[in-house]
């Protein structure tokens, strides 16, 4: 198992995010965005100590600049319109694969980031041809 599925696998268990888990609102958090849940979670790890485990705070904390990549190009609209309404429609399962994805992929800063989001795009536009 890579980093970035044990990372995927550990955010899932820590949010109790199952395959039909829907963005907004669950039965455990009611009215809440999942997305910015496992955002904060990742930020939270990074910034306070003692919030997780120790090995479940190291594997949130080498998701951070993933976190970042995303916030400046999905939730700041960097990115191409398509992709980022495309992930924005990801469950939050799917959103932890993503990011795990990313951790796979050594992004190690925002430009690794965007040009990971450059290749997403590319392979939205494929399937859809």
């Amino acid at each position: 198992m890579t980093k970035g599925q044990q990372f995927a696998k550990d955010m899932r268990k820590n949010l109790g995010i199952g395959t039909r888990t829907r963005r907004w609102g669950s039965r455990i958090f009611k009215g809440s965005d999942m997305h910015r849940m496992i955002l904060d979670c990742i930020a939270e790890a990074t910034h306070y100590d003692g919030m997780y485990s120790q090995a479940r705070q190291d594997l949130f904390r080498s998701a951070f600049p993933a976190l970042c990549a995303y916030e400046k190009h999905i939730l700041g609209y960097r990115a191409d319109a398509r992709l980022v309404a495309h992930i924005n429609g990801l469950s939050p399962w799917q959103l932890c694969n993503l990011l795990g994805e990313m951790v796979d992929a050594s992004i190690t800063n925002v430009g690794e980031g965007e040009q990971f989001f450059n290749r997403k795009r590319a392979e939205l536009y494929a399937q859809a041809a």
